[in-house]
């Protein structure tokens, strides 16, 4: 037996039953008869579960009917929709360029406090190298003093290769001694 749709269930069980009032009867015991058509004779009788059947059918085309929905309201609750969405997403990015502005002024006035501890820093140097600074930790620390110009003494070098050494006696092309006294001189200078 193959069954289709709903037809397997009885739903009748789920139903409200109807419970029919007996019929009045005469005082003779017969029942009163009732003026109908000969049409309605001629109709076969429905057994009760194709009534119900019937009476489901009917039931649900009415609650079909009332769900139902019109074109128009679906095409303003897609619009609506659409609407909302579109309004979110907006939301959304504003709320993302507040956030990008907020950290883009945080990093500027951590810029702005750079360049001024940058200032103080040049500054600072600048009044650590000074030259009176220095002089000043040259002769109160270290214990020096400027030279005098009666200490300096000046060599001249432009009149040739010879090189006297004390006692008046000269090395003329000695590469040895010549050596040591450019090392000397480098020292110096």
């Amino acid at each position: 037996m193959v069954y289709r749709g709903t037809e397997a269930y009885d739903f009748s069980l789920f139903e409200p039953q109807v419970v029919e009032q007996p019929k009045k009867q005469n005082k003779n015991g017969t029942q009163p008869q009732k003026h109908s058509s000969p049409a309605r004779k001629a109709a076969p009788k429905k057994s009760s579960v194709s009534k119900v059947m019937d009476n489901y059918g009917q039931e649900i085309q009415r609650d079909s009917q009332k769900v139902a929905i019109p074109q128009a309201v679906k095409r303003f609750m897609c619009f609506f929709a659409v609407g909302i969405a579109m309004m979110m997403g907006y939301l959304m990015m504003e709320t993302r360029y507040d956030n990008v502005l907020n950290e883009i002024s945080t990093v500027q006035s951590d810029l702005e406090i750079a360049k001024g501890e940058n200032v103080r820093l040049n500054a600072e140097l600048s009044s650590m190298i000074a030259s009176d600074k220095i002089e000043d930790y040259a002769e109160n620390v270290l214990g020096m003093v400027k030279a005098e110009s009666y200490q300096i003494s000046y060599i001249d070098l432009s009149e040739g290769d010879e090189i006297v050494v004390s006692g008046d006696k000269t090395l003329e092309n000695d590469e040895g001694a010549l050596a040591e006294i450019k090392a000397l001189f480098a020292k110096l200078f």
